[in-house]
């Protein structure tokens, strides 16, 4: 288990989360996922901490609107998103792009067809 912070890019949203590892990673390719050239990693809601910034998120729903796709109000970076899992846990959807001194070229995401779903 590792303890990872990682943020926007203007720095206003900062977090704390602690992942089991970083070998699952999806890069999804529904239509917002793509876009942006997310590569997401999942986390219990209990293992993520928001350190500052709750007053500069906005947030963003589409299609059945199960997922909070939250981003900075000033920067414009969506360092992570809320939502439920499989099993219906609230679980949170970590940009690892957004995560400070994790290299993403060293990691090697699973493709996941978000498009279909």
């Amino acid at each position: 288990m590792g303890s990872y912070q990682g943020g926007c890019h203007c720095g206003a949203v900062r977090y704390r989360v602690e992942l089991q590892d970083l070998t699952t990673v999806l890069s999804c390719n529904c239509s917002i996922c793509s876009k942006k050239g997310y590569m997401l990693t999942f986390a219990p809601a209990e293992a993520f901490t928001l350190l500052q910034g709750a007053d500069s998120l906005s947030d963003y729903q589409f299609n059945k609107r199960h997922i909070h796709h939250l981003f900075c109000k000033q920067c414009g970076i969506g360092s992570f998103s809320r939502g439920a899992g499989p099993d219906g846990k609230e679980m949170i959807a970590i940009n690892v792009r957004c995560l400070d001194d994790v290299d993403p070229t060293q990691l090697a995401p699973t493709f996941y067809d978000g498009k279909s779903v």
